[in-house]
């Protein structure tokens, strides 16, 4: 009896172990189910990426085929060593999604300048004849290269289901290594607003 205490105590794959695998299947299985999801998203939006741009399309598709690969992973059990590898990827996945909705990435198309694709598209703004740009407002210190993005019912079904899973991922690791990537990700995050500051006011 304490030999089988022992060994359930310490699995090696989330899952593995039957008693300590029904208290980890769950967020396991449900941060699949979000990052499939996500996966197929990116899956369903990556033609229209593509005849915007194509480097953005491959993205797309690349982003989507980790995200499905790591959905089957974490039903199949995903092992421990990995769980902090996928919370850094989706971070950098939300953190570029907040990026483009709010300052704009630094690189786009012509047509993503005018807004062409991007109004009658999945990120749901709309077009007026004869206009400029995507409707969205100019942030400060995002400056005239910036192409600012508007927000869709997709990117939110996307970026929701991208949180959910990150919050559920984090949950799933050991304490000291939870505090580790939560202090992690909060001092990538001031940093982000300190290089802003800088970039804005300087």
């Amino acid at each position: 009896m304490s030999t089988t205490a022992s060994h359930s105590s310490t699995p090696s794959d989330i899952g593995s172990v039957p008693s300590a695998g029904r208290v980890l299947a769950t967020p396991a299985r449900a941060a699949a189910a979000l990052s499939c999801v996500a996966g197929l998203v990116h899956l369903v939006v990556a033609p229209e990426h593509f005849e915007e741009w194509a480097p953005a399309g491959v993205f797309f598709i690349v982003v989507a085929a980790g995200q499905l690969w790591l959905a089957q992973a974490l039903w199949r059990g995903l092992s421990a060593r990995l769980v902090p590898a996928a919370v850094l990827l989706t971070s950098a996945l939300v953190a570029l999604y907040v990026v483009s909705r709010t300052i704009g990435l630094p690189f786009h198309t012509d047509g993503a300048d005018r807004g062409v694709g991007l109004g009658g598209s999945h990120h749901g703004g709309s077009q007026v004849p004869g206009g400029h740009g995507n409707g969205m407002p100019i942030i400060p210190g995002s400056g005239a290269g910036a192409a600012v993005e508007t927000v869709g019912a997709l990117d939110l079904v996307c970026v929701v289901a991208e949180l959910g899973g990150l919050a559920l991922l984090i949950g799933m690791l050991p304490v000291g290594q939870r505090r580790s990537v939560g202090n992690l990700l909060l001092a990538v995050g001031v940093c982000g607003w300190v290089v802003w500051a800088l970039v804005r006011f300087t």
